[in-house]
């Protein structure tokens, strides 16, 4: 970084997505799994809108653009792209200038609220790719 450069984005950039009930066609659905509950789940959960790189495993030159729906310290649960196709396919997801590598652990189903979504989950624990703010924010929900 140079002089007072930062590398967190003004928090006018993330948008919460904790009331997003509708998959990406505006349509109204219904879980195809049952969703965990939270107090049930291992880490804390931030429901914030966050743009990523994912990159495809042997293809580290080219990325693509992303979302997320929500994240944590192990991982996030993204909008799906094309080129993910099963469960345990590894991905790079890079947010600024740090990179770690994730492992696919779910893929919503077409007609479900979890259609277009996927899970992911860091390969790397020590590796958190999001910036002091959002650890922050992760940790204080």
């Amino acid at each position: 970084m140079h002089g007072n450069e930062s590398n967190v984005d003004p928090p006018r950039l993330h948008r919460d997505t904790q009331s997003m009930a509708l998959n990406p066609s505006g349509a109204a659905t219904t879980p195809s799994v049952p969703a965990p509950n939270p107090e049930q789940r291992r880490e804390k959960r931030l429901h914030v809108a966050v743009p990523v790189k994912l990159f495809l495993a042997g293809d580290t030159a080219n990325c693509q653009l992303c979302c997320t729906y929500e994240i944590s310290m192990v991982g996030a649960r993204l909008v799906a792209v094309s080129g993910i196709t099963k469960v345990g396919q590894i991905i790079w997801l890079q947010r600024h200038n740090r990179r770690a590598k994730y492992k696919v652990i779910w893929i919503g189903k077409e007609g479900t609220e979890q259609a277009n979504q996927v899970g992911v989950e860091v390969m790397e624990p020590a590796n958190v790719i999001w910036e002091n703010e959002l650890k922050a924010r992760i940790m204080q929900t």
